[in-house]
């Protein structure tokens, strides 16, 4: 490692000059920037009386010979807060649910990728919905957005499409059920890669400013994620203006598959909850809920300055997340049953004697 040293130190040099410029354009922007200050009335509590539904999923994958074995399972977790405290915690369908197991076969690596994504929403879908149906929440939280990624978008001809479509009417009917129920639903990224906010910036912002600095100021955004800036111009407490739901082009494809209605009542914005934390993006259903979505977000996180995760969501992964050892077990005991078969044998890989 000591011969690498130089190559770390000119790394390192790059790293801290590109964001001390991020730093100054969000003092430059600051003057400008689109931000809001969240605001709650005069003896309003957010979380006076309020259940606030959290979901998340986990898998756990192994490859052998023949097939992919997949282990998945989602979680939901009940707050009920009662005068700002937490009165009670309910876990569905259990503190550590059971699993679901799967055996992928003859899959390209392309239509895996596919399968386990779509296998994993599917999951955190179903069991929002069940939810729903025993509990009554609130605010549901799920954990990332509530529309697929492009990403995640298979071709017509893929073997997984048909599993894609059923996650798409799982997405929504669980939207058409919130409406309907009066219950507000929200998916919080908490690693947001996007860079919607700097297009608006360089296109609505610096493009209506006359300064030497603008081309400069271009490239900069043009090598920068949201977040990553949104780290300086934002306060704990703060947050962008809400914006349709928006992305690359490619996710614009997923929205043209829902109807109309609910596609165009999806939106967006970044909060900042903790003050040495990154802002996460929200993305929710109903423009009119925004300002009870923001205040019920900031006021459940960020009780560790230097992680702004809400605290529901947080027990969710603690629930859902999989082990090593589960997919062990999982695959001791199908060896159990089949013996020492060619197709269930490890990868050369994982298995070499030296």
């Amino acid at each position: 490692m000591e011969e690498l040293i130089p190559e770390i130190q000119r790394i390192a040099k790059r790293i801290s000059e590109i964001e001390d410029k991020r730093k100054r354009l969000a003092e430059f922007l600051k003057s400008v920037n689109p931000r809001v200050k969240l605001k709650e009335k005069s003896g309003e509590d957010p979380l006076e009386d309020i259940k606030i539904l959290a979901v998340d999923g986990g898998i756990s994958k192994k490859p052998v010979h023949g097939f992919d074995l997949v282990l998945a399972r989602a979680a939901g977790v009940m707050f009920h807060y009662k005068n700002g405290k937490v009165d009670s915690v309910k876990h569905f369908p259990s503190r550590f649910p059971v699993p679901k197991p799967f055996a992928l076969e003859a899959l390209s690596d392309l239509d895996y990728a596919y399968s386990t994504s779509i296998i994993r929403q599917s999951l955190e879908v179903e069991r929002a919905r069940e939810c729903l149906k025993a509990a009554e929440p609130d605010i549901i939280l799920m954990d990332g957005s509530i529309v697929p990624h492009y990403a995640d978008r298979p071709s017509k001809s893929s073997q997984t499409y048909q599993d894609y479509k059923k996650l798409l009417g799982g997405w929504q009917g669980l939207y058409t059920e919130c409406m309907e129920k009066g219950i507000l639903l929200a998916g919080v990224i908490e690693d947001s890669r996007g860079v919607s906010f700097c297009e608006h910036v360089k296109s609505e912002i610096l493009s209506c400013i006359k300064h030497n600095l603008i081309p400069e100021l271009e490239k900069i955004l043009d090598r920068t994620r949201d977040t990553n800036l949104l780290y300086w111009v934002l306060d704990r407490g703060e947050r962008t203006r809400v914006s349709p739901y928006s992305g690359s082009p490619g996710e614009h494809l997923v929205l043209r598959e829902f109807p109309r209605g609910l596609a165009e009542n999806i939106f967006s914005f970044h909060l900042k909850t903790a003050k040495w934390d990154r802002p996460v993006r929200v993305d929710f259903l109903g423009k009119e809920n925004l300002e009870k979505i923001s205040s019920v977000l900031l006021a459940v996180s960020g009780q560790h300055s230097g992680y702004g995760i809400p605290v529901p969501l947080i027990e969710a992964d603690n629930s859902a997340k999989m082990s090593e050892d589960e997919m062990e077990n999982f695959y001791s005991h199908i060896l159990s049953h089949t013996g020492e078969l060619s197709s269930i044998m490890r990868l050369r890989r994982d298995s070499r004697p030296f």
